[in-house]
């Protein structure tokens, strides 16, 4: 009775090993499926991420040409960082010479409006819009006559160190 009872014994204990082997095995076949269904959901994350990029990137774009058709191309606070580099080539310059974007701690989001970026750095709004707005020049057009961006010689910037 006890040889019996070791056999049964032995026939369940291999029954539950290979049981638990095919547990394992199904495990990880579906551990390889989520391991694909992340990488594709990581991967429209990321198309979607570009896509929106593209679209605000066009619709500054848009604006700013609508602002050059109809003649009223200047520097206001409501304007996005996007649509003033936009707007003119040499805004980055201007931008940096009043420490907005550049580097680390003094970075702007292209979507964040010249009002919001002067507010959260401390930078007089006043003065930076001025400065801007005399990249266009007195009568607001940010082409020359041939069309290409008028450049504007902007000074040397003095660093001063503490």
């Amino acid at each position: 009775m006890a040889t019996f009872l070791a056999i049964v014994a032995l026939i369940v204990a291999v029954v539950a090993l290979i049981y638990a082997w095919r547990l394992q095995q199904e495990l990880a076949q579906a551990g390889r499926r989520l391991d694909r269904y992340n990488k594709a959901i990581f991967d429209a994350q990321e198309q979607i991420r570009n896509l929106r990029e593209e679209a605000a990137a066009t619709a500054a774009g848009l604006r700013v040409q609508i602002m050059q058709s109809s003649g009223n191309a200047r520097f206001d606070p409501q304007m996005t960082i996007r649509e003033a580099t936009i707007l003119h080539p040499q805004t980055e310059q201007v931008l940096a010479g009043f420490h907005l974007g550049g580097c680390d701690h003094c970075a702007v989001e292209a979507d964040e409006t010249l009002g919001q970026a002067c507010a959260q750095h401390g930078v007089n709004q006043e003065e930076l819009i001025a400065n801007l707005n005399m990249l266009l020049g007195a009568n607001g057009a940010a082409n020359g006559s041939n069309g290409a961006p008028h450049l504007v010689k902007l000074p040397n910037v003095a660093l001063e160190f503490e």
